[in-house]
């Protein structure tokens, strides 16, 4: 669904944020793009949605190519949540904030009523649709930010750092809500994070590190890696260290190795 290749980007013309980055992406997976601060996974993220443009290679989502004949159909096939929650409101209720998009593409008021109804009640959000932006959790900000980006009805999702801002139980408020849309609808999901337990949960890592890819993955294989992740400021959670050291003894049954693996991947 999503081929990047040889793609490089540069904000100066000198310094390479990005330097010849290749991956794919399959339909209805779950990727977690992992990194330190500075790493370009943000950068990368903000290229595969076309709000910048890269300095050399190609993306391709369902085939099209990224560029500016076909911007405007790759994004009803892509949306991308940020960071901040606060910084995503632009309607005054939630209801004004998930029919926003609409909006703009001029659906017809009937059918935008039901697409928010059903997208608010989709994300949790439905008994909140008349309050204010202050008078949500970060948490909640977030889901009426992820109904706005479903209500496009596209099939790929990107989630910028979408955890970094919350407590743990907004956390796991948000990783329930990506289960559900990558499980049971099928959209295809990509986090960018620096959190090691929440890419744990993924189909895939892609690990970058100066603008490069130096991992990638499955979860079990990339954690296997933990030398490499230090060196890019990435540290495993105790439980995943220590099911890394439990792997190396030849004599431990298989079935507690996998209740390890299983108990310490989960937040």
């Amino acid at each position: 669904m999503i081929k990047v290749s040889d793609l490089s980007f540069s904000y100066n013309n000198e310094d390479e944020a990005l330097s010849h980055i290749n991956l794919s992406i399959s339909k209805g997976s779950w990727v977690s793009i992992l990194g330190h601060n500075g790493s370009g996974k943000s950068t990368l993220s903000k290229l595969m949605v076309g709000l910048l443009s890269p300095s050399s290679g190609s993306i391709l989502i369902d085939g099209l190519p990224l560029d500016q004949a076909h911007i405007t159909e790759i994004r009803k096939k892509i949306g991308i949540v940020f960071q901040n929650p606060d910084n995503q409101f632009v309607g005054v209720t939630v209801k004004h904030d998930i029919a926003f998009g609409l909006e703009n593409q001029c659906i017809p008021h009937d059918e935008m009523v039901k697409k928010i109804m059903e997208y608010a009640t989709l994300v949790g959000m439905e008994p909140f649709l008349s309050k204010e932006p202050h008078q949500l959790s970060g948490g909640q900000k977030q889901r009426v930010a992820i109904a706005g980006a479903l209500a496009m009805e596209q099939d790929i999702l990107i989630l910028d750092e979408a955890t970094s801002m919350l407590d743990p139980e907004g956390t796991t408020e948000i990783i329930s809500l990506i289960k559900r849309l990558n499980k049971e609808l099928g959209k295809t999901i990509i986090t960018i994070t620096h959190d090691l337990s929440f890419a744990a949960q993924s189909d895939a890592l892609i690990v970058l590190k100066d603008g490069q890819i130096i991992l990638e993955g499955t979860p079990k294989e990339v954690f296997k890696q933990e030398e490499l992740l230090k060196s890019s400021h990435l540290e495993l959670p105790f439980g995943l260290s220590l099911y890394n050291e439990a792997s190396k003894i030849e004599t431990i049954d298989k079935k507690v190795l996998e209740a390890l693996w299983a108990f310490n991947s989960k937040m």
